[in-house]
């Protein structure tokens, strides 16, 4: 399979956390170097600076090793441990990526003046920038604004991290899109699909929040139900709440899904796939299955998670092996990454999930998210098409790695296809 149990170990157990330890390295140098310049090197704040890091460290190197199921820890426990370890971890990455940033900008303006030297003919310039008085006082200012800021920038973070953990991940939005597919049936003007994706069914997607999602999909009243992947977090158990509850879905022409990311780095995908097709999600694999009505049909098309993009061909065929090119055909394909071959394939409608609409949002320009996750997918949420394929990327429902959302918040969609 395109995902094994070791490649999402070495993703999310190795690289994630060294990153994340790396940051947590770097922040404690800003800060036991601004005790040293500022509190005249205090003992006791370096031990409490100390004391912390290792404190919250320490129990992410725990965490990761162990990888308990935090699903079963008592509620207390999470209101007294786990969510002070996630700010802690959320706040820190956070300040850590933008004190990074910044020192980054200070770094490549002083080696550009030292690329300047290297020139001979601009040498002399590059030297009397250095001794103008107006650099020196540039370079000053960046500093205390840097040190000004520092406070004001934890307090802002730690706030925003906060509200996005206890109050923005669970503030969903339903949204509605339509779409105008050339070749449509007439009989399928108007069908509705109800998607929700990334569920991540686990600590921090309990029961009782499913029921929820389910009774809102439930009132849309769509005539379909599609789960773009990740009914999962990562460990195969929590596909029993997650077919508990989502289970209760219903639909004229059923649910369908397609398994994710997660659901392969839980070790036993094919023990998710079972279950959520029992619990009456038909999880499509690689494969494909005809919607008729009033004695016309569509395609809906499902693959497993593509992972590595060479295997996108080998799915995709496979998945439309069996089907007619006349007809319409609506893919449901975890990762928005491969919207180049479904087009390729004349698939009139992809519907994906994975990016969770970046997350954690910084701003908006235009159609432009200013998010991390835009580093890794030209795909975030909304509306995408290459020539006459279409796509809807959903923000989901659920989170991964820190249980944040910022600017970002969980969305149930109405999909209406209409006839070109």
């Amino acid at each position: 399979m395109p995902w094994s149990r070791e490649t999402g170990f070495l993703i999310f157990i190795v690289i994630v956390p060294l990153i994340v330890l790396s940051l947590q390295f770097f922040l404690f140098v800003k800060v036991r170097r601004w005790i040293l310049e500022h509190m005249g090197g205090s003992r006791s704040m370096l031990r409490v600076a100390t004391s912390a890091f290792l404190l919250f460290n320490l129990a992410l190197l725990a965490t990761i090793i162990l990888r308990p199921n935090t699903r079963d820890f008592p509620l207390w426990f999470k209101y007294a441990g786990m969510y002070p370890f996630l700010i802690w971890h959320a706040s820190s990455f956070l300040i850590g990526l933008i004190l990074a940033l910044w020192d980054l900008i200070g770094s490549v303006l002083k080696l550009a003046l030292k690329a300047l030297q290297w020139i001979p003919p601009l040498r002399r310039t590059a030297e009397q920038i250095r001794s103008m008085p107006r650099y020196a006082r540039f370079d000053a200012s960046r500093r205390a604004f840097l040190r000004r800021s520092a406070v004001g920038l934890a307090g802002v973070t730690v706030t925003g991290t906060s509200y996005g953990m206890f109050i923005g991940r669970h503030e969903y939005e339903v949204t509605s899109s339509e779409f105008s597919i050339k070749g449509l049936p007439s009989e399928f003007d108007g069908f509705t699909i109800g998607l929700i994706s990334d569920v991540h069914s686990g600590a921090f997607m309990l029961p009782a929040e499913m029921r929820e999602y389910v009774k809102i999909v439930n009132d849309l009243g769509t005539d379909l139900i599609a789960i773009p992947g990740d009914f999962v977090n990562g460990r195969v158990d929590e596909v029993f709440p997650f077919v508990e509850t989502f289970g209760e879905l219903r639909a004229p022409y059923g649910a369908y899904g397609v398994l994710g990311n997660h659901d392969f780095y839980s070790g036993d995908h094919e023990r998710i796939a079972k279950e959520v097709t029992a619990a009456g999600i038909r999880v499509l694999r690689d494969e494909n299955i005809d919607i008729t009505r009033k004695g016309s049909r569509l395609i809906l098309v499902g693959v497993d998670d593509v992972g590595w993009k060479n295997r996108a061909p080998v799915q995709l065929d496979k998945a439309l092996k069996t089907a007619m090119d006349s007809h319409t055909k609506i893919l449901l394909c975890h990762r928005p990454y491969y919207l180049d071959q479904a087009a390729s394939r004349n698939v009139s409608l992809v519907l994906s999930g994975h990016t969770h609409g970046g997350q954690i949002v910084f701003g908006k320009f235009g159609n432009t998210l200013l998010t991390p996750a835009a580093f890794v997918s030209p795909y975030v949420w909304g509306k995408y098409s290459m020539g006459a394929t279409q796509m809807y990327v959903s923000r989901g429902v659920g989170t991964v790695g820190l249980p944040v959302r910022i600017h970002c918040p969980p969305e149930v969609t109405k999909i209406t296809l209409r006839s070109a």
